[in-house]
Protein backbone atom coordinates (compact mmCIF):
# COMPACT_ATOMS: atom_id res chain seq x y z
CA UNK A 1 0.00 0.00 0.00
CA UNK A 2 1.14 3.48 -0.95
CA UNK A 3 1.65 5.54 2.17
CA UNK A 4 1.49 9.28 1.10
CA UNK A 5 3.95 11.82 3.05
CA UNK A 6 3.57 14.43 0.95
CA UNK A 7 4.74 18.13 2.81
CA UNK A 8 4.32 21.80 1.89
CA UNK A 9 7.71 23.45 2.00
CA UNK A 10 9.81 26.66 1.71
CA UNK A 11 13.32 25.38 0.55
CA UNK A 12 15.35 27.64 3.14
CA UNK A 13 13.78 25.64 6.44
CA UNK A 14 14.83 22.47 4.51
CA UNK A 15 19.02 21.67 5.53
CA UNK A 16 20.72 20.54 2.59
CA UNK A 17 17.72 21.07 0.14
CA UNK A 18 20.27 21.15 -3.28
CA UNK A 19 22.09 17.91 -2.30
CA UNK A 20 18.51 16.44 -1.97
CA UNK A 21 17.12 18.03 -5.15
CA UNK A 22 20.34 16.54 -7.20
CA UNK A 23 19.70 13.05 -6.25
CA UNK A 24 16.62 13.16 -8.26
CA UNK A 25 15.95 12.90 -12.19
CA UNK A 26 15.90 15.97 -14.23
CA UNK A 27 16.84 18.46 -11.65
CA UNK A 28 17.77 21.96 -12.45
CA UNK A 29 18.66 25.04 -10.82
CA UNK A 30 15.57 26.21 -10.96
CA UNK A 31 14.81 23.38 -8.38
CA UNK A 32 17.29 25.35 -6.18
CA UNK A 33 17.01 26.95 -2.64
CA UNK A 34 18.91 29.96 -4.38
CA UNK A 35 16.29 30.60 -7.35
CA UNK A 36 13.83 30.35 -4.33
CA UNK A 37 15.10 32.80 -2.30
CA UNK A 38 15.89 35.18 -5.56
CA UNK A 39 12.14 34.97 -6.55
CA UNK A 40 10.66 35.31 -3.04
CA UNK A 41 12.81 37.98 -2.06
CA UNK A 42 12.96 40.38 -4.85
CA UNK A 43 8.99 39.71 -5.19
CA UNK A 44 7.27 38.81 -2.01
CA UNK A 45 6.11 35.55 -3.57
CA UNK A 46 5.42 32.86 -1.01
CA UNK A 47 7.09 29.84 -1.88
CA UNK A 48 5.03 26.69 -1.91
CA UNK A 49 6.32 23.42 -2.59
CA UNK A 50 5.03 20.16 -2.67
CA UNK A 51 7.63 17.58 -1.61
CA UNK A 52 7.20 14.03 -0.82
CA UNK A 53 9.16 11.98 1.42
CA UNK A 54 10.47 8.43 1.80
CA UNK A 55 12.26 7.88 5.36
CA UNK A 56 12.93 12.05 5.85
CA UNK A 57 14.10 11.93 2.05
CA UNK A 58 12.92 13.56 -0.20
CA UNK A 59 11.44 11.45 -3.50
CA UNK A 60 9.23 13.98 -5.41
CA UNK A 61 8.82 17.43 -5.36
CA UNK A 62 6.91 20.35 -6.90
CA UNK A 63 8.33 23.57 -6.75
CA UNK A 64 5.81 26.73 -6.78
CA UNK A 65 5.01 30.37 -5.80
CA UNK A 66 1.81 31.76 -4.35
CA UNK A 67 1.17 35.06 -6.77
CA UNK A 68 -1.35 37.27 -5.28
CA UNK A 69 -2.60 40.21 -7.14
CA UNK A 70 -5.30 42.24 -7.79
CA UNK A 71 -4.26 43.02 -11.70
CA UNK A 72 -3.35 39.45 -12.54
CA UNK A 73 -5.52 37.18 -10.56
CA UNK A 74 -4.35 35.04 -7.28
CA UNK A 75 -2.56 31.69 -8.68
CA UNK A 76 0.08 29.14 -8.28
CA UNK A 77 3.30 29.15 -10.84
CA UNK A 78 5.74 26.56 -10.93
CA UNK A 79 7.98 28.54 -11.42
CA UNK A 80 7.71 32.34 -12.19
CA UNK A 81 10.31 33.73 -14.36
CA UNK A 82 11.95 30.34 -14.94
CA UNK A 83 12.89 28.70 -18.11
CA UNK A 84 10.73 25.41 -17.19
CA UNK A 85 10.77 23.65 -13.84
CA UNK A 86 10.06 19.80 -14.17
CA UNK A 87 7.83 18.06 -11.65
CA UNK A 88 10.65 15.16 -10.13
CA UNK A 89 8.48 12.14 -9.26
CA UNK A 90 8.31 8.41 -9.96
CA UNK A 91 5.66 7.28 -10.75
CA UNK A 92 1.57 7.69 -11.90
CA UNK A 93 0.60 6.98 -8.19
CA UNK A 94 3.09 9.67 -7.08
CA UNK A 95 2.23 12.49 -9.24
CA UNK A 96 -1.53 11.72 -8.68
CA UNK A 97 -1.39 12.13 -5.00
CA UNK A 98 0.81 15.59 -5.81
CA UNK A 99 -1.83 16.86 -7.81
CA UNK A 100 -4.17 16.42 -5.86
CA UNK A 101 -2.75 17.94 -2.66
CA UNK A 102 -2.23 20.66 -4.84
CA UNK A 103 -5.67 21.02 -6.33
CA UNK A 104 -6.49 20.82 -2.46
CA UNK A 105 -4.40 23.66 -1.39
CA UNK A 106 -5.26 26.21 -4.57
CA UNK A 107 -9.02 25.55 -3.19
CA UNK A 108 -8.56 26.26 0.25
CA UNK A 109 -6.57 29.53 -0.62
CA UNK A 110 -8.89 31.00 -3.14
CA UNK A 111 -5.98 30.33 -6.42
CA UNK A 112 -7.29 30.59 -9.27
CA UNK A 113 -5.33 28.96 -11.78
CA UNK A 114 -2.44 26.93 -11.81
CA UNK A 115 0.42 27.05 -14.19
CA UNK A 116 3.63 24.44 -14.88
CA UNK A 117 6.51 24.94 -17.64
CA UNK A 118 7.71 21.32 -18.27
CA UNK A 119 10.22 19.83 -20.82
CA UNK A 120 10.59 16.11 -19.88
CA UNK A 121 6.99 15.39 -18.87
CA UNK A 122 3.76 16.89 -19.23
CA UNK A 123 2.44 16.51 -15.58
CA UNK A 124 -0.28 16.70 -14.27
CA UNK A 125 -2.74 16.74 -17.20
CA UNK A 126 -3.22 14.64 -20.46
CA UNK A 127 -4.35 17.79 -22.69
CA UNK A 128 -3.00 19.34 -25.97
CA UNK A 129 -3.69 22.52 -24.85
CA UNK A 130 0.04 24.04 -24.37
CA UNK A 131 2.33 26.65 -24.68
CA UNK A 132 5.44 25.51 -26.91
CA UNK A 133 8.95 26.46 -26.65
CA UNK A 134 11.95 25.18 -27.13
CA UNK A 135 15.04 23.69 -24.58
CA UNK A 136 18.36 23.10 -25.87
CA UNK A 137 21.07 20.69 -24.28
CA UNK A 138 24.66 20.03 -24.94
CA UNK A 139 26.47 17.38 -23.18
CA UNK A 140 29.84 18.84 -22.73
CA UNK A 141 31.07 15.50 -20.90
CA UNK A 142 33.52 14.76 -23.59
CA UNK A 143 36.48 16.15 -24.72
CA UNK A 144 36.64 20.08 -26.24
CA UNK A 145 37.61 19.04 -29.67
CA UNK A 146 35.22 16.60 -29.87
CA UNK A 147 32.60 19.35 -28.87
CA UNK A 148 33.54 21.74 -31.51
CA UNK A 149 34.19 19.22 -33.98
CA UNK A 150 30.10 18.82 -33.86
CA UNK A 151 29.88 22.63 -34.50
CA UNK A 152 28.32 23.84 -37.27
CA UNK A 153 30.57 25.27 -40.13
CA UNK A 154 28.93 28.93 -39.36
CA UNK A 155 29.56 28.67 -35.77
CA UNK A 156 33.04 27.64 -36.34
CA UNK A 157 33.78 30.71 -38.98
CA UNK A 158 32.55 32.65 -36.49
CA UNK A 159 34.52 32.16 -33.50
CA UNK A 160 37.54 32.46 -35.82
CA UNK A 161 36.17 36.11 -36.90
CA UNK A 162 36.05 36.81 -32.68
CA UNK A 163 39.38 36.04 -32.31
CA UNK A 164 40.55 37.65 -35.73
CA UNK A 165 38.99 40.39 -34.24
CA UNK A 166 40.74 40.15 -30.68
CA UNK A 167 37.79 40.02 -28.62
CA UNK A 168 38.43 38.92 -25.34
CA UNK A 169 36.59 36.82 -22.40
CA UNK A 170 36.52 37.59 -19.34
CA UNK A 171 34.81 36.58 -16.44
CA UNK A 172 33.91 38.78 -13.92
CA UNK A 173 32.00 37.92 -10.56
CA UNK A 174 32.35 41.44 -8.94
CA UNK A 175 29.39 43.71 -7.46
CA UNK A 176 30.36 46.27 -10.22
CA UNK A 177 30.32 43.52 -12.97
CA UNK A 178 26.91 42.96 -11.92
CA UNK A 179 25.76 46.65 -12.04
CA UNK A 180 27.66 46.63 -15.64
CA UNK A 181 25.41 43.39 -16.63
CA UNK A 182 22.28 45.01 -15.38
CA UNK A 183 22.97 48.24 -17.42
CA UNK A 184 23.80 45.59 -20.48
CA UNK A 185 20.21 44.01 -19.53
CA UNK A 186 18.80 47.81 -19.81
CA UNK A 187 19.70 48.74 -23.24
CA UNK A 188 19.05 45.13 -24.82
CA UNK A 189 15.23 44.89 -23.30
CA UNK A 190 14.85 48.47 -24.50
CA UNK A 191 16.41 47.45 -27.88
CA UNK A 192 13.73 44.78 -27.88
CA UNK A 193 11.22 47.09 -26.94
CA UNK A 194 10.51 45.43 -23.51
CA UNK A 195 11.18 47.04 -19.80
CA UNK A 196 14.16 45.25 -17.69
CA UNK A 197 13.28 43.24 -14.50
CA UNK A 198 14.13 44.71 -11.55
CA UNK A 199 17.39 45.90 -10.25
CA UNK A 200 16.81 44.26 -7.03
CA UNK A 201 16.17 41.21 -9.20
CA UNK A 202 19.56 41.29 -10.01
CA UNK A 203 20.71 42.38 -6.79
CA UNK A 204 19.19 39.07 -5.00
CA UNK A 205 20.65 37.71 -8.29
CA UNK A 206 24.07 38.48 -7.22
CA UNK A 207 23.68 38.06 -3.21
CA UNK A 208 22.32 34.60 -3.48
CA UNK A 209 23.63 33.28 -6.59
CA UNK A 210 26.92 34.96 -8.29
CA UNK A 211 28.35 36.01 -4.96
CA UNK A 212 27.95 32.23 -3.32
CA UNK A 213 29.70 30.66 -6.42
CA UNK A 214 26.23 29.54 -7.99
CA UNK A 215 26.86 31.38 -11.21
CA UNK A 216 29.21 33.60 -13.60
CA UNK A 217 29.81 36.62 -15.47
CA UNK A 218 31.28 36.17 -18.82
CA UNK A 219 31.56 39.35 -20.84
CA UNK A 220 33.89 40.16 -24.35
CA UNK A 221 35.68 42.97 -24.49
CA UNK A 222 37.08 44.98 -27.49
CA UNK A 223 39.80 47.17 -27.30
CA UNK A 224 39.00 47.33 -23.27
CA UNK A 225 35.36 48.47 -24.13
CA UNK A 226 32.80 45.56 -22.40
CA UNK A 227 30.10 44.86 -25.75
CA UNK A 228 28.45 41.74 -24.07
CA UNK A 229 27.66 39.50 -21.63
CA UNK A 230 26.40 36.33 -20.52
CA UNK A 231 25.35 34.98 -17.03
CA UNK A 232 25.30 31.22 -15.92
CA UNK A 233 23.69 29.14 -13.19
CA UNK A 234 25.35 26.38 -11.56
CA UNK A 235 24.17 23.22 -9.50
CA UNK A 236 25.28 19.90 -9.58
CA UNK A 237 26.58 18.44 -12.60
CA UNK A 238 24.73 21.06 -14.89
CA UNK A 239 25.23 24.77 -15.85
CA UNK A 240 22.68 27.01 -17.09
CA UNK A 241 22.44 30.02 -19.73
CA UNK A 242 20.26 32.40 -18.35
CA UNK A 243 20.46 35.82 -19.56
CA UNK A 244 22.52 37.21 -22.20
CA UNK A 245 23.11 41.29 -22.74
CA UNK A 246 25.00 43.60 -25.14
CA UNK A 247 25.57 47.03 -25.82
CA UNK A 248 25.40 47.39 -29.35
CA UNK A 249 22.46 45.90 -31.37
CA UNK A 250 25.27 44.51 -34.26
CA UNK A 251 27.93 42.88 -32.54
CA UNK A 252 31.62 42.14 -34.29
CA UNK A 253 31.02 38.98 -36.04
CA UNK A 254 31.09 36.41 -33.74
CA UNK A 255 31.31 37.73 -30.59
CA UNK A 256 28.10 35.87 -28.94
CA UNK A 257 29.64 32.25 -30.31
CA UNK A 258 33.12 33.32 -28.72
CA UNK A 259 31.47 34.03 -25.68
CA UNK A 260 29.39 30.36 -25.13
CA UNK A 261 32.07 28.75 -26.49
CA UNK A 262 34.56 29.90 -23.54
CA UNK A 263 31.87 29.54 -21.47
CA UNK A 264 31.60 26.01 -22.64
CA UNK A 265 35.10 25.55 -22.43
CA UNK A 266 35.24 26.64 -19.12
CA UNK A 267 32.50 24.99 -17.31
CA UNK A 268 33.85 21.32 -19.81
CA UNK A 269 37.08 21.75 -17.84
CA UNK A 270 35.70 22.09 -14.48
CA UNK A 271 34.33 18.97 -14.74
CA UNK A 272 30.23 19.93 -15.52
CA UNK A 273 28.36 17.29 -17.73
CA UNK A 274 25.21 19.30 -19.11
CA UNK A 275 25.28 22.77 -20.71
CA UNK A 276 21.99 23.75 -20.75
CA UNK A 277 20.93 26.47 -23.69
CA UNK A 278 17.87 28.05 -21.79
CA UNK A 279 14.51 28.41 -23.50
CA UNK A 280 13.82 29.96 -26.92
CA UNK A 281 10.52 31.32 -27.97
CA UNK A 282 9.35 29.03 -31.13
CA UNK A 283 9.11 32.36 -33.61
CA UNK A 284 12.83 33.03 -32.33
CA UNK A 285 14.52 31.03 -35.41
CA UNK A 286 17.33 33.48 -35.71
CA UNK A 287 18.40 32.23 -31.93
CA UNK A 288 17.22 28.77 -32.45
CA UNK A 289 19.51 28.16 -34.87
CA UNK A 290 22.42 29.91 -33.31
CA UNK A 291 22.40 27.20 -30.32
CA UNK A 292 21.77 24.36 -32.60
CA UNK A 293 24.90 25.61 -34.13
CA UNK A 294 26.80 24.63 -31.20
CA UNK A 295 25.42 20.77 -31.89
CA UNK A 296 22.78 20.91 -28.95
CA UNK A 297 19.87 18.48 -28.44
CA UNK A 298 16.54 20.12 -28.79
CA UNK A 299 13.46 19.38 -26.75
CA UNK A 300 10.24 20.80 -26.07
CA UNK A 301 8.98 23.08 -23.26
CA UNK A 302 5.32 22.65 -22.04
CA UNK A 303 3.44 25.86 -20.58
CA UNK A 304 -0.31 24.47 -18.96
CA UNK A 305 -2.61 26.86 -17.09
CA UNK A 306 -5.31 25.33 -15.40
CA UNK A 307 -8.39 26.83 -13.55
CA UNK A 308 -9.29 24.92 -10.61
CA UNK A 309 -12.29 26.42 -10.24
CA UNK A 310 -14.03 25.64 -13.59
CA UNK A 311 -12.02 22.65 -14.17
CA UNK A 312 -10.63 24.53 -17.76
CA UNK A 313 -7.61 25.63 -19.50
CA UNK A 314 -6.76 28.74 -20.01
CA UNK A 315 -5.28 30.03 -23.17
CA UNK A 316 -1.07 29.85 -22.28
CA UNK A 317 -0.01 32.15 -24.85
CA UNK A 318 2.05 35.23 -23.58
CA UNK A 319 2.20 38.16 -26.07
CA UNK A 320 6.15 39.30 -25.64
CA UNK A 321 5.26 40.54 -29.26
CA UNK A 322 3.33 43.22 -30.65
CA UNK A 323 2.38 47.27 -30.71
CA UNK A 324 3.55 48.10 -27.36
CA UNK A 325 7.34 47.06 -28.03
CA UNK A 326 7.08 49.89 -30.52
CA UNK A 327 6.44 52.02 -27.75
CA UNK A 328 8.98 51.15 -25.30
CA UNK A 329 11.36 51.21 -27.69
CA UNK A 330 10.81 55.32 -27.99
CA UNK A 331 10.87 55.46 -23.91
CA UNK A 332 13.73 56.79 -21.95
CA UNK A 333 15.70 53.87 -20.11
CA UNK A 334 14.79 55.73 -16.45
CA UNK A 335 10.83 55.07 -17.51
CA UNK A 336 11.16 51.44 -18.43
CA UNK A 337 13.03 50.52 -15.56
CA UNK A 338 10.40 52.48 -13.37
CA UNK A 339 7.72 50.16 -15.66
CA UNK A 340 9.53 47.09 -15.52
CA UNK A 341 9.87 47.83 -11.03
CA UNK A 342 6.07 47.96 -11.27
CA UNK A 343 4.69 45.26 -13.79
CA UNK A 344 6.75 42.25 -13.64
CA UNK A 345 5.48 41.56 -9.78
CA UNK A 346 2.10 41.24 -11.61
CA UNK A 347 3.38 39.48 -14.13
CA UNK A 348 5.16 36.37 -12.16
Amino acid sequence: MYISQIKILNPKDVSGWNEEIQNLNNYSFFHSVEWSQVLSQTYHYKPVYFCNFNQDKICAVIPAMEIRSKLTGNRLVSLPFSDFCEPLYNSIEESELLKETIFNYCNSNELRFMEFRTSETKFPFETENFRTDLRHILDISVDESILYKEFSDNTKRNIKSAIKENIQIEKDNSFEAMNLFYHLQCVTRKRHGLPPQPKSFFKKIFEHIISKNKGDLLFAKLDNKTLAGLMFFKIGSKVLYKFGASLLENLPKGANHLLIWEGIKLYQKSGFKEFDFGRTETNHEGLRRFKLGFGADERIIYTTRYDIQRKTFLPPETNTTGIHNKIFRKLPLTLLRFIGETIYKQMG
